[in-house]
């Protein structure tokens, strides 16, 4: 057989248990026409990639694409601690800017030395007849000037938009607020900077060695927008990797003219945990007085279920607390007991505070669970924030990666970009570093959560994860061997990347 090419390296490691490793692997067509060891073919076109070593593409299970790009393309907060610093930044935007509309992103309230938002009346002082919004680093809250507000339609009754002394104070305290705000603000982008913003996530992703990226789409964009543009993107095949769509609609019959397999992504049932609006049995350690909140009502989430499981499709919903975990699994049980299982493989993002008799019920149902091991290994520290917010012993307790997939659950591993990094080796690295044994992966274990666990969540194990006769040709070419330098896994360069069989990143 003539084959396209062949990539040549000292060490593959393809994650199949009947060839562990390869020296080399042959493309033909998008697909793995063989893998095998030296020799290889002669006469055919050789990539020869040295020492460097190849693994199956790296897969994202968790990404607001879109997102991530207006986020990371407008000013950072990452490092801010005080509001005079972030009010500085915002000027100097706003003063040299011609965009109508100028996002501050990754504002880390707890870091804060004032332990709140600018106020609408400092983000005026500083806009310069812009509209800006500041937004939560967990995506879950905001804070706006006059000008955003007086743009924005907010429906009659809606929770969350914060008044003091009859005046609107800036902050937008409720998913559904902050979340209708953001369409809207965001509605106002022309289309083509939005591709723009996609085409730069795009960018971001080959060079971070992804080749398959689960992109949670709509909600953030009024009128849904995005998703449209994300569908063409798809269809005329631009975008330099397989993109799994997700279209995180709340409205069950709007969705239905994508005509896709699976309805949902990050539709939120409850909030987060650093804006103490994750939904909790008990209460936070940090502000004794809460226990989190919950979004819907039972009923109307069986009822979107109930509907999507009848056509067949998978469900996903973000749930971090153990009480909103405990409501979305009561529901798939519920109607997976009336309709029959089908093997929808129903997806429950983040799965946080799960109790260990959640865990087993999420298995027994078989649900697959997106977590995202980044987190835990940034804040885990002693004394940290967890600890602050859920005190030692629950902080200690959660999001037991290790612990969930003995079980039995199926881990796919994400980022939540723009909440954590796109890089998908920094979860690799958590997993395999982490100090605490329920979350603690060996290097195999820890890349399989990246493909192979990643492919299963969206029915593509048959053809993605694995470098194996027949898969997509996807690979992630890596300047160090994981197996060897361990302890620096999220200092490892990606050299090269390779989706369907194109080379799209790298000399």
């Amino acid at each position: 057989m003539k084959y396209d090419y062949i990539l040549k390296s000292e060490k593959i490691y393809t994650l199949d248990d009947g060839l562990p490793m390869a020296t080399w692997i042959a493309v033909k067509d998008k697909k793995i026409a063989e893998v095998g060891m030296d020799p290889f073919p002669e006469g055919e076109i050789i990539k020869d990639l040295g020492k460097n070593t190849i693994i199956p593409g790296l897969i994202d299970s968790h990404v607001h694409g879109g997102t991530t790009a207006v986020m990371l393309s407008n000013i950072n907060l990452a490092q801010v601690t005080s509001i005079e610093e972030t009010l500085e930044l915002i000027n100097e935007k706003c003063k040299t800017t011609d965009e109508d509309l100028v996002i501050a992103s990754f504002f880390i309230q707890p870091q804060i030395r004032e332990g709140r938002y600018p106020t609408r009346q400092e983000l005026d002082k500083v806009s310069h007849g812009k509209k800006v919004a500041v937004i939560s680093f967990t995506l879950h809250g905001s804070s706006i000037n006059t000008k955003a507000y007086e743009s924005i339609h907010f429906p009659p009754g809606l929770e969350g938009i914060m008044f003091k002394e009859g005046e609107f104070t800036g902050e937008l305290a409720s998913d559904e607020a902050h979340m209708f705000a953001l369409a809207e603000l965001l509605g106002t982008l022309s289309l083509e900077r939005y591709e723009g913003y996609i085409d730069a996530f795009g960018e971001m992703c080959r060079s971070f060695g992804l080749t398959t990226v689960h992109c949670l789409e709509g909600q953030f964009m009024k009128d849904d927008l995005d998703l449209d543009l994300w569908i063409k993107k798809i269809a005329d095949g631009s975008l330099p990797f397989h993109c799994v769509l997700y279209p995180q609609i709340w409205e069950y019959k709007r969705a239905l003219k994508y005509n896709l397999p699976r309805h949902g992504g990050c539709l939120t049932l409850d909030g987060a945990d650093i804006d103490y609006t994750m939904a909790m049995f008990e209460p936070y350690a940090g502000r004794p007085e809460v226990r989190g909140n919950l979004f819907r009502k039972d009923n109307d989430l069986y009822e979107l279920v109930s509907a999507a499981h009848a056509d067949g499709k998978q469900c996903s919903f973000h749930a971090m607390g153990d009480r909103a975990i405990d409501q979305i699994l009561w529901i798939y049980y519920r109607v997976i007991k009336e309709q029959g299982q089908k093997n929808l493989r129903h997806r429950i993002e983040h799965f946080s505070m799960a109790t260990p008799a959640q865990v087993k019920m999420a298995a027994d149902l078989g649900i697959v669970v997106s977590e995202q091991p980044e987190f835990t290994y940034l804040y885990e520290t002693p004394g940290g924030p967890e600890e602050e917010i859920f005190g030692p012993t629950r902080a200690h307790g959660m999001e037991l990666y290790r612990a969930v997939s003995d079980a039995g659950v199926v881990l796919a591993g994400g980022s939540d970009a723009p909440v954590n990094s796109l890089n998908p080796l920094t979860g690799i690295h958590a997993l395999v570093n982490s100090p605490n044994p329920g979350r603690k992966f060996d290097v195999t274990g820890a890349l399989k959560v990246y493909t192979q666990n990643c492919a299963y969540a969206a029915f593509e194990e048959n053809e993605r994860g694995t470098i194996k006769k027949d898969y997509f040709a996807d690979f992630t070419v890596l300047e160090d061997d994981p197996y060897e330098q361990p302890h620096r896994i999220n200092e490892i360069k990606v050299t090269h990347t390779f989706s369907e069989g194109r080379q799209v990143f790298g000399d």
